[in-house]
Parts: C-alpha cells; structure tokens; sequence
C-alpha cells in the first residue's frame, strides 16, 4: 500500500512541475515579447521625434513643415525595424511657450505601428500595437543673438498718410509697440538688444528729447546708439518698465528731423563689434518711413554721404552684411518719395542721382530679398516684428511635451 502511494504521489508532482514548466515558459515567452515591443516602441518614438525635428526646421511654412516630416516620419525613410501597418499623422500648431506663430511654430507627430508577437500566439494574441507623440518647436527662443534695433524716428513719424502734423504720433507709438513685442519674443538670458536712431541724438543724456531738423547730424559727437546692447529688458517673460535702459527709451523716444539712413546703420554695426559676443549671430533690425534727404556736413562736399545719401546708406548696409550681420529692413508707408541729395555750401536739396526711391533702396538695404519687410500702409507693426523674430531665430528647432 505505500509504494502504490508512493507512486501516486509521484505522478501528482510530475503533472504539478509539467503545469509549472508551462507557466514559466510563458511568462518567459511573454517577456520576449513585451521586451521586443518595447525596443520597437522606442524605435518608433525616435523615428516621430526625428520626423517632428525634421518638419520644424521649415516652419513657418506649414505646407513643407508637414511635407518634411512625412518625409523622415515612421512612415517615409524612418520606418521602425519588425514593424508593420505603421501609420502616421503630421500636424501643426501654435505653442504659447515657444516665441512666434505665423502661423505656427510647432509640428506635432503621431505615429503608431503593430508588433509581431513570437510566443503571443500561444494565448491567441498575435500583434500588439504600440504608439508614440513627439512635438518640436520653431523657433524656440533658444538661439543666442546680439540685435540692434534701428529705428527711423523722423519727422514723418508724427504725419498721417496725407502729411499732415499726427499730434498723437501714430506711427510712432505703431514702431514702438512693434519693437517691444519683438523684445517679448526673445530670451534675455541669451538676447542681447540695443537701440541705434536717427537723427542721432545731441547727446545721450537727450535722447529723449525732439531733435533738431538737421543739425544733429553735423557733429561727430552725436550718439546714434542711444542704447547699448544689454539683457535687461524683460523679467520674468514680461517688459521691464521699470529698470530697462532699452524699454524706457523705446517710450520715451521722440520723433523729428530729417533723414539719413547710413551713419545709423554704420554706428549699429560698431555696437554689435565692440560689445557683440564672440561667436553669436549679429543682426541689425532697420525700420524707415521715408526717404534719405540730407547728411552730415562734416564730409566733403563730393561725399556720396551728402550727394546720395539712399545709395551710401545701401553701400554702407552691403559692407554690413559682408561682415556676417543680417540685416532686415522694415518699410513704413514708403510711398513713392524720391531721395534727395544736398549741397554742402548752401545745403540746398536736390534729386538724388539715378532717381531712386525709398521704396527701391529699403529693399536694398536689406542683406537679402526676404529679409525685407514691407508695411505699405500706416498700421500696427506687430505682426512685421513677430515674423522677423521668426524668421531670425529658425533653426533652433527642439522637443518639447506640450501634454500631447
């Protein structure tokens, strides 16, 4: 009686090791297999953040931003290794964490994709879908720059379309609020901007007053950087109005006198090679409203910086650009005025040769035909500085969880 129990007992272990055996098998089976989805998972995860890259650096063109994503995405030439039915979506948004939105400045990839399973197919589980998000900004406030603003603060500034006196200086108050939301856009941590005008103020303590007509422009002593590149114009993502040197004379600058665009251009250049940092981009940001129409006397009376003063100003920004510093031109309700030279002894004006125009030299003056903006009507500014910021911070696409 107790072999016959003996064996009946070993049976009982053997069939309790076999079921045992079994289990173990498949939880080895299954970890095969999540593991082999997870390393797709993460294939496929790489792959969307390549894509969601690839599509930012065209932003903010939206059609190409989607086109090049589609193009490096799961589903183009980064398709996920033992993958199958791999799907994909190419979206674009605005980020309210990232500067810019014209009119995006984000992609967003999501993409999904079916594993095999090896050993799944024991418990009737043949596939297992994965999923992945990726979201890339540009441009993302993340590029170090050194900027000089230049702002043509004329007389014309404080004129209506018609040339009549504007008491409540639109334009102005129009450049103004442009070039703060230009300033809201940038990173101070890694910005650096400063403010160059013309005319040219008597002396930096009266940069906030009216300057004279002309005669400003006839003493080498008059500053035209009225603000040195600095960092402090925001805190905490908003305006200083406060402590800002730059803020508070962006508000407090005046508008008079005539026009000359190249000593301004020539002055903001030396602020970037003195103070500019090495090996950060260098950009000039030029606003005009009208044409160049006189010069500094203290040049001879040949000198193209009185005869020409549109030309010299175009010269003096292709000399600029040769350097390395981008510059972007900005014309204001240019219409069609003629520039004007002027005759050193009875400072007389005359049509400047060849004819040209503001309308022609501003373009010019930019380093490049898409660095030129053209605002052919008075109106707020805004919308022109958002895009330059754009378009000088693309490029500095990255990743970012917007809690897609």
């Amino acid at each position: 009686m107790l072999r016959s129990g003996a064996r009946q007992e070993d049976g009982q272990a053997i069939l309790i090791a076999v079921f045992f055996m079994v289990v173990l098998l498949g939880f080895c089976a299954l970890s095969l297999d999540v593991g082999h989805a997870y390393l797709t998972q993460r294939h496929l995860q790489a792959s969307a953040d390549a894509a969601a890259l690839a599509g930012a650096q065209a932003l903010p063109d939206v059609t190409q931003a989607s086109a090049l994503a589609a193009t490096y995405g799961p589903s183009g030439s980064n398709v996920p290794g033992d993958a199958s039915n791999v799907q994909a979506t190419f979206a674009t948004k605005c980020l309210a964490s990232a500067p810019g939105c014209s009119p995006a400045n984000a992609v967003v990839v999501r993409a999904s994709a079916q594993v095999p399973l090896v050993f799944g197919g024991l418990f009737g589980v043949g596939t297992f879908t994965v999923h992945a998000t990726a979201t890339a900004c540009s441009p993302c406030g993340e590029k170090p720059l050194d900027v000089m603003l230049v702002l043509d603060r004329t007389g014309s500034m404080c004129t209506d379309s018609n040339g009549n006196p504007d008491p409540a200086c639109t334009d102005m108050n129009n450049a103004r609020a442009g070039m703060k939301t230009f300033l809201e856009l940038l990173d101070p941590s890694i910005d650096h901007v400063g403010l160059a005008v013309l005319p040219p103020a008597t002396s930096i303590a009266t940069r906030c007053d009216k300057p004279p007509n002309s005669s400003s422009y006839d003493s080498q002593a008059s500053p035209y950087v009225i603000v040195p590149l600095a960092n402090d114009y925001l805190v905490n993502g908003r305006l200083n109005t406060t402590s800002s040197n730059l803020v508070s004379t962006i508000n407090c600058v005046q508008a008079a006198g005539w026009t000359a665009y190249a000593n301004a251009l020539e002055a903001a250049q030396a602020e970037l090679v003195a103070h500019g940092r090495p090996g950060v981009a260098k950009v000039i940001v030029f606003l005009s409203d009208g044409a160049a129409n006189t010069g500094p006397l203290y040049y001879a009376a040949d000198s193209p910086y009185l005869l020409r003063p549109c030309q010299q100003g175009i010269w003096s920004s292709q000399t600029i650009a040769a350097a390395g510093t981008a510059v972007f031109s900005i014309g204001y309700d240019l219409e069609h005025d003629r520039c004007q030279g002027e005759t050193k002894a009875t400072q007389a004006r005359a049509p400047e040769q060849g004819g040209i125009t503001a309308a022609s030299a501003l373009p010019q003056i930019a380093s490049s035909p898409s660095n030129f903006y053209d605002k052919p009507t008075p109106g707020q500014l805004n919308t022109i500085f958002t895009s330059i910021a754009s378009d000088i911070l693309q490029g500095t696409s990255r990743l970012v969880d917007d809690g897609s």
